[in-house]
């Protein structure tokens, strides 16, 4: 993610946390993710982006034994 960028489109939003538009909208309309009019334009600010990623729980890792990565 570009540091750089203050807010982000929703298309760009999607490509940035990789989900869908219905995804994303269903986030803002329970309240995950901000969302903010820029005229007739609605976009995300990135600090809403960064704060919805770090409240994910973390990913399951599975750690594979030698006898399995040998197949």
């Amino acid at each position: 993610m570009n540091t750089d960028v203050l807010a982000y489109p929703i298309t760009d939003a999607c490509k940035v946390i990789g989900c869908g538009r219905t995804t994303l909208y269903g986030y803002i309309s329970a309240g995950k993710i901000e969302a903010r009019s820029l005229g007739a334009r609605t976009v995300i600010p990135a600090e809403s982006l960064r704060r919805f990623v770090a409240s994910l729980p973390p990913a399951p890792i599975r750690v594979r034994s030698a006898s399995s990565a040998e197949v």
